[in-house]
């Protein structure tokens, strides 16, 4: 029930005025006050932002079709990402994570080229491949633009580099990988490898399993022992 409260405006008169519910610490279209909360709204709005520049790019996708896409407000967007930059900057992040758990897949298993081909065998099945693919392709060549997003790709690749070349380090010790080879070198390659490889997909060429066999092959038949 509403509650209410009188207000005597005189000795014989009184004005009924309804009070207003107490409002609740979340909204559906605000930020809400549960940190799990908040970390589900804020993976919400970067999924609706991933699939808006996917299918339109970074420059053709609107904050209102964002935050269509998120199912938000377009308030409630600008609490969490003030600019479409602050979206690019975090989900650059995301990805992030995701190439250093597959790095870290590869360093877990017995063998480097076992670890190799079942990261390979993973991204191949990936169903959304070719679309992380073109948004990859596209954040890049946004960063070429963009000094601040240059800034924040580096700092990504760099992590990724040294995650990798710190593998390249321990399989040579283990004697799997070419004493010969340079670690950094080694990982650059692997790296440019597969982001020219993949980079082939938005455009149809080949397949991804065919892709994903070859990079492989080659990495193997290169550095091994």
């Amino acid at each position: 029930m509403i509650k209410s409260r009188l207000l005597d405006i005189s000795e014989h008169s009184l004005i009924y005025i309804p009070m207003s519910k107490p409002r609740p610490s979340t909204s559906g279209l605000g930020r809400p006050a549960n940190p799990q909360a908040r970390a589900r709204r804020r993976h919400q709005i970067l999924n609706g932002a991933r699939k808006c520049f996917q299918r339109r790019g970074f420059h053709a996708s609107t904050t209102t079709e964002i935050s269509v896409e998120a199912g938000v407000g377009v308030a409630n967007l600008y609490q969490y990402f003030p600019t479409k930059d602050d979206l690019v900057k975090a989900l650059i992040e995301e990805d992030l994570s995701k190439d250093l758990a597959l790095v870290e897949l590869v360093d877990q298993a017995a063998t480097m080229r076992e670890g190799l081909e079942h990261v390979t065998r993973l991204l191949a099945s990936d169903p959304t491949l070719i679309e992380t693919t073109r948004l990859h392709l596209e954040i890049h060549a946004e960063a070429a633009r963009n000094r601040e997003l240059a800034t924040v790709v580096e700092a990504s690749n760099a992590r990724i580099l040294a995650a990798m070349s710190n593998l390249v380090v321990r399989r040579q010790r283990e004697g799997e990988v070419r004493a010969d080879a340079g670690p950094v070198m080694v990982a650059s390659l692997i790296i440019a490898l597969f982001d020219g490889l993949y980079g082939q997909l938005v455009f149809g060429s080949v397949d991804a399993g065919t892709l994903t066999r070859a990079a492989n092959k080659m990495i193997i038949d290169a550095f091994t022992s």
